[in-house]
């Protein structure tokens, strides 16, 4: 049971789990007793839109513990610097050469539409360059 900053005991636990794998323990106080608290306005139970006084705490899943763990490598920050150069080439795909949508269905057809639109693309890059400067 989790204790509210007033002394109160919450009613009941439950136990929930979310698509990402964490478990969330949700703690539900009574709606009576939390009307007449004197700590209501600072309490930070049942903020929010909820008409229920309750608390969620996270359990992280051993797989998202890993996945932070990896996010503060140094390694991963030095892959983020390069990426909005990466993703500044998709997006050019995807806006200016029509790599938003299929010309076929299923993933075989798109593949050589992707290779095609990335050759284009890569030959009227080369040809900007080689442009003799005036």
């Amino acid at each position: 049971m989790l204790q509210c900053p007033a002394g109160e005991l919450s009613m009941r636990v439950e136990k929930r789990t979310a698509k990402n794998g964490n478990a969330y323990l949700r703690y539900i106080f009574s709606k009576v007793k939390c009307r007449k608290c004197p700590l209501r306005e600072s309490c930070r139970v049942g903020r929010g839109k909820s008409k229920e006084r309750s608390y969620s705490i996270t359990q992280t899943s051993e797989k998202n513990v890993e996945r932070l763990k990896f996010e503060e490598s140094e390694y991963f920050r030095e892959r983020m610097k390069i990426r909005h150069r990466i993703e500044e080439k998709n997006g050019e795909l995807k806006e200016a050469h029509g790599l938003r949508r299929a010309d076929s269905r299923g993933l075989f057809a798109m593949e050589p539409q992707m290779h095609i639109t990335a050759f284009v693309a890569n030959v009227k890059r080369i040809t900007r360059l080689a442009e003799p400067v005036m």
